[in-house]
């Protein structure tokens, strides 16, 4: 093809090459031009002033490619608007060798040796964005870039290009990110990742929330997120309360609104973005072109289905590939849904391949369906794992009559998931990255021996089956596939369920102890959605699931009521109660030891002034020891002196190890870290052992936010997780970063250490 031709592909993706003298386009000129110079300056004495109403971006970095992105407008219009074709545009587009620096973010002139200058349409179709693939770059190199039209300025931006496959890179250094629903808490974590020495960042999805007004996004926010704005969208119930996207302009108003925020643009201005799409996207916890605000329908015979909404998912795919700097292509002349394909993979020399999946636009329907069971607990949450298993093994057995087992029963269908297996087999590099949308760690409650739980509850459940967790099989046949062809460091980074995590996932998780490790998954937090342990604790708030609340939260209070009912029941087993569901049994023997002086009648007797405050025991339950954190709590309660209760629990079970141990020793002679395991209302009350839900999970941080950075070498993994500070007196705390947590994986171990 000759280096100057300019080429429109599907959509209004444009594509032109880089020249080492000048690439022009569109009728430009092959002179020089000087490091100020424009090829179409305004001939007017009062030019029309243009804006760039949500900024410039560069996407998908390859080694001698980009696609860079903009938007603009007169200046006197409404920014967020759509626009007739009385507001198109001709633009120009400068990108010049090497790092622009201090231009970065700025409005001023670009200088440096132009290496393309690209006339450009911005157009009414396409909502006046401009996206367009510069090839002919040289690997691993900065380039700045800036858009020009009729004197107007965008800011200026950067971005650095891929390494050749077959370069040898000694670092890589990358940012990952997910949820940044602009309606609650705050966005300060963009003005900390501009700070950040990356060569690019990955956005795992939910770039925005298709939904306003929910019940998630109705807490604090800082004062500059105004609230959004849909034009035509529709109530989610009746005529009020939370809405939700449903046209093309609806998909639209939010990416500019999004995009208006300006620490999001300084960062698309500094940094190259790879992102794909989660479910918010189009519609929370959607599949394919099905949407589960309600639950649908069930039929014995049939099964059960979900809205279908083609239109509007043809509408949320038009959106994302209008705003979003992806090399694909769009095709709107697809008579279904699937008129874009994002999965696609990326290398960097030979140290790593990045492969993105698409894990909603080919997913089927969730294995258990909502109207069957009635609500999407019990279907796509707190799912019992036994008749998860059987429904899943039923469809499996449809499916493979039909000629495929895991058609029913996938998140990546046979066609992606032949590529994912194809690709990776096929990889070369040192490390293969897998941009994973949702988490492979299996995280399950275990509560079928767990004291005070809610009959309801008292099943092994899985706590997320919207994740890997609710389509094991396809999951199962991945890392199965890793494992049988020994493919080694491969590392999923993981978005969606807004909580920091980092584990071994295994091809077969029922297997005790697991023995089948086939890759490492790290999940980041959302940058700003609410967290997964928000959405627990609010629900065992309810009265109804009070008795729950143990396994979510506690506080100095809680911890001290726990302590009570541990210290009635062990009065009551020395008494001889043989039945401790019978509470009048039980208070009986504890009055009698009171009565006997044995103990004394204050330990009953809630302590006034101790702290309310709720205390995460969510992270035990995921990540760690359940009840860890409780028996923590009562200890310090002890040691202090400041709970009654806690003091004689402790003496207690202190007296009842001292009688074990025997030869004289006193119960004051028992160290208090053997009294502390027993002070777990959960664990094993002969060897004080606690119930480990998740043993695979090396780390869990349920409360967050933030992102997670990389550091990649030939011989190791690192990755540092980022934790914001919440909102102070709501505004944006001065110091945006509340801890960070290092963690790191060697080259050809299957584990991750937490340093």
């Amino acid at each position: 093809m000759d280096r100057r031709q300019f080429i429109r592909l599907a959509g209004f993706m444009t594509a032109s090459a880089a020249s080492p003298i000048l690439l022009t386009a569109c009728g430009g000129t092959d002179s020089a031009l000087g490091p100020t110079e424009s090829l179409s300056p305004s001939s007017s004495p009062n030019p029309m002033q243009y804006q760039f109403p949500q900024g410039i971006a560069a996407g998908d970095p390859r080694s001698d490619s980009i696609v860079l992105w903009t938007r603009v407008l007169p200046r006197n219009v409404d920014p967020i608007a759509s626009q007739g074709a009385a507001m198109n545009s001709t633009i120009q587009l400068l990108v010049t060798e090497g790092d622009p620096a201090g231009l970065t973010g700025s409005e001023g002139v670009i200088t440096g040796k132009v290496v393309a200058n690209v006339t450009l349409e911005a157009l009414s179709e396409w909502d006046h964005s401009v996206r367009h693939k510069l090839t002919g770059l040289a690997g691993n190199t900065y380039y700045g870039y800036q858009f020009i039209v009729n004197g107007s300025r965008s800011m200026v931006g950067r971005f650095k290009t891929a390494a050749a496959a077959n370069a040898d890179l000694a670092q890589l250094q990358f940012a990952f990110l997910s949820c940044q629903d602009w309606s609650i808490h705050h966005w300060g974590g963009f003005s900390q990742l501009l700070t950040e020495d990356l060569d690019f960042i990955v956005h795992l999805g939910d770039y925005i929330y298709e939904t306003i007004g929910e019940d998630f996004q109705t807490g604090q926010v800082e004062a500059r997120h105004g609230a959004l704005k849909l034009p035509d969208g529709a109530f989610k119930a009746g005529n009020s309360g939370a809405r939700y996207a449903l046209t093309l302009a609806d998909y639209r108003a939010l990416y500019k609104q999004y995009r208006s925020d300006p620490r999001l643009q300084q960062v698309h201005a500094r940094f190259a973005m790879i992102a794909i799409w989660d479910d918010h996207e189009f519609s929370d916890d959607c599949w394919g072109d099905a949407t589960t605000y309600d639950n649908g329908t069930y039929d014995p015979q049939r099964g059960g289905d979900n809205k279908h909404e083609t239109t509007r998912r043809r509408s949320a795919n038009q959106a994302w590939y209008e705003f979003m700097p992806a090399d694909i292509v769009f095709d709107a002349k697809a008579s279904s849904f699937h008129t874009v394909r994002l999965y696609r993979d990326f290398q960097f020399g030979q140290l790593m391949h990045l492969v993105m999946t698409d894990e909603r636009l080919y997913r089927a329907d969730h294995i258990l369906p909502e109207a069957a069971v009635g609500s999407s607990v019990g279907s796509r949450y707190l799912v019992p794992s036994q008749q998860l298993s059987a429904v899943e093994a039923q469809k499996m057995a449809i499916g493979k009559a039909q000629g495929d087992e895991l058609a029913l029963v996938s998140i990546l269908g046979k066609t992606q998931r032949d590529w994912w297996k194809s690709t990776l087999k096929n990889s070369k590099a040192q490390w293969k990255v897998w941009g994973n949308e949702v988490s492979l760690l299996k995280m399950r409650l275990d509560a079928r021996n767990l004291p005070g739980v809610p009959s309801a509850l008292q099943q092994d459940l899985v706590l997320n089956a919207d994740q890997w967790d609710g389509f094991n099989a396809e999951r199962s046949d991945l890392l199965q596939f890793i494992r049988q062809n020994q493919i080694k460091n491969v590392v999923a980074i993981t978005g969606d369920i807004h909580s920091f995590y980092a584990g071994v996932a295994h091809a077969d998780y029922s297997a005790t102890p697991p023995n089948t490790p086939a890759l490492i998954d790290l999940v980041t937090a959302g940058m700003s959605s609410d967290s997964f342990y928000h959405y627990f604790a609010s629900a065992v708030r309810d009265p109804a699931l009070a008795s729950a609340q143990a396994l979510v939260f506690s506080s100095e209070a809680g911890a001290e009521q726990i302590a009570i009912q541990m210290l009635s029941v062990g009065i009551a087993q020395q008494a001889g109660v043989s039945d401790l569901s019978n509470s009048s049994q039980v208070s009986a023997a504890v009055t009698a030891a009171i009565q006997a002086k044995i103990v004394p009648a204050q330990a009953f007797v809630a302590t006034a002034g101790l702290s309310r405050s709720e205390v995460n025991t969510f992270n035990d339950l995921l990540g760690g020891q359940l009840g860890q954190t409780i028996a923590a709590l009562i200890a310090n309660l002890a040691a202090t002196k400041k709970s009654i209760a806690a003091q004689t629990l402790a003496g207690f079970i202190a007296q009842n190890i001292a009688q074990k141990v025997g030869g004289g020793i006193t119960a004051a002679q028992i160290p208090a870290s053997q009294v502390t395991p027993f002070l777990n209302p959960f664990a094993n009350p002969t060897t004080g052992a606690a119930p480990v839900n998740n043993p695979w999970i090396r780390y869990a941080d349920t409360d967050a936010q933030g992102y997670a950075v990389v550091k990649l070498t030939p011989t190791q993994l690192q990755c540092t997780f980022r934790k914001i500070n919440p909102l102070q007196n709501g505004q944006v705390p001065s110091q945006i970063i509340m801890k960070d947590t290092q963690l790191s994986i060697q080259s050809g171990v299957l584990e991750v250490k937490v340093n």
